[in-house]
């Protein structure tokens, strides 16, 4: 049976457009420098292990020419979309049935602009407080998906059992983890809706 529904943010929740972003760095960026970019740059300024500040000089001196650090913090944040307001009383309703909780890959930046628009666009302070039980952001536990150990640290910290959880995420690599843990996971299109085939999900799950 069904309990819990842990699910990420980006492109499950929030909308995102990840090429937009990966396009501008393409321009700007030498690649020739890039070759460790994902292990050097991303991965550990999404775990925490490195300051905005250092993250951002790691992108300056990996382009073809340094630019202002703005353009690097505008290109970073373009791919953030929006929370669609029926997402957000979707989760309001379910909290009503099962612990509802957010496992993001995340970093302090995206996080500060997402907060700040989903209070102007949505009216919600704090919205990981109102819509979850508890959220869990790489940046702050130091580890992101799809490492095992996160999945391990939230079923953990949650007191949870595997098989009564559903994760719900749009990269099969970090389902495919989830699943090593015992947990039930769903690999999410983000071109569809989630909340319109959640029950019918959870009914399968629940078999």
């Amino acid at each position: 049976m069904i309990k819990c529904l842990i699910f990420d943010f980006g492109n499950v929740l929030l909308t995102l457009d990840e090429e937009k972003t990966n396009n501008s760095f393409r321009e700007i960026l030498d690649p020739q420098r890039c070759e460790d970019i994902q292990e050097i740059v991303f991965d550990p300024f999404e775990r925490g292990e490195i300051s905005e500040e250092a993250f951002f000089n790691r992108l300056q001196r990996r382009s073809k020419e340094v630019l202002s650090g703005d353009i690097y913090v505008d290109i970073w944040n373009s791919m953030l979309g929006h929370f669609p307001d029926n997402r957000i009383q979707s989760l309001i309703s379910l909290r009503t049935k099962y612990k509802i909780l957010l496992l993001s890959n995340t970093n302090i930046t995206h996080i500060r602009t997402v907060k700040r628009r989903i209070k102007r666009e949505n009216g919600l302070d704090d919205f990981e407080k109102k819509l979850f039980d508890n959220a869990y952001f790489s940046h702050e536990i130091h580890m992101r998906k799809p490492e095992e150990r996160i999945y391990k640290y939230v079923l953990e910290k949650e007191n949870l059992i595997p098989h009564e959880c559903l994760f719900i995420d749009d990269k099969i690599e970090n389902c495919d983890s989830a699943m090593q843990c015992g947990i039930h996971a769903y690999h999410h299109n983000p071109k569809e809706e989630i909340f319109d085939l959640l029950d019918n999900l959870i009914d399968i799950k629940n078999g």
